[in-house]
This record gives structure tokens, C-alpha cells and sequence, in this order.
């Protein structure tokens, strides 16, 4: 796992957010943290609707691999909370993982994962 953050100037500490996620990921997954501009303009490029997004995920896993391989870009406008952060960093690793959310069942298993994720990344806080 590897996490860059390509915000100007960005109003959370990297290294926290990397302590936070530590051994919840697995595979090869890249995550960029960026502003909605640029969230705005991969959403167009690659999927052609013109506006922002909080979360885009990029598989580059081949066929054979049973681990994630890709790249998650996140909007890391919305900080705190960390929570807010975590939520999109984990949506989109587990649509890397094979999760999707285009129907009620899966979404629901989907938000379930995601939300047990940031509850186990939060509690290395001691906030909850």
C-alpha cells in the first residue's frame, strides 16, 4: 500500500492516515488523495461525466491475481473527520476487491465492509 496526496496544502497528517489503514489492505493498492478539480477531470476522461467525484478506482490486477492491484483516488476535501477520509479510501479498495454496489444487496454488503473497515482503522485512534 502506498498513499500520495498530490492537495496543495493538505489539512491532514499522511503518515496518520497510512498508520491508520496499516494491514487493512491488502495487495498492491496506491492511494491518491486529490482536490475536486482533478477528481472532475479523471471523472470526465475516464468515465465521461463531467463533474467531481469522492472516489475512483482504477484496477490494474490481471486475470490471475487473487490480491487487489490499482490505484484509488479519493477527495481529500472533506477533512476532518477522518472518518469522511477513511470511507472513501475503503469504498474504493473494495470495488478493487470485486465489491460493487449496483444492487440494494450489494450495496448493503458493501457499506457493511466499509463501515467495519473505518471502525477498525478509527479504533487505532481511541476516538470511538
Amino acid at each position: 500500500m502506498e498513499i500520495n496526496s498530490i492537495l496543495t496544502d493538505p489539512a491532514f497528517n499522511q503518515n496518520m492516515i497510512e498508520n491508520l489503514i496499516d494491514n487493512l489492505l491488502e495487495g498492491n493498492v496506491e492511494i491518491v488523495i486529490a482536490d475536486p478539480g482533478y477528481m472532475k477531470v479523471l471523472n470526465r476522461r475516464h468515465r465521461h461525466i463531467d463533474r467531481s467525484t469522492d472516489v475512483l478506482s482504477f484496477d490494474l490486477a490481471t486475470s490471475d491475481e487473487e490480491r487487489p492491484d490499482g490505484i484509488v483516488y479519493v477527495d481529500g476535501r472533506i477533512f476532518p473527520p477522518y472518518e469522511a477520509l477513511l470511507e472513501r479510501i475503503f469504498h474504493g479498495y473494495l470495488h478493487l476487491s470485486g465489491y460493487s454496489h449496483e444492487e440494494p444487496e450489494k450495496a448493503r454488503l458493501m457499506n457493511e465492509r466499509v463501515a467495519s473497515l473505518v471502525s477498525r482503522a478509527m479504533e487505532r485512534l481511541d476516538l470511538k
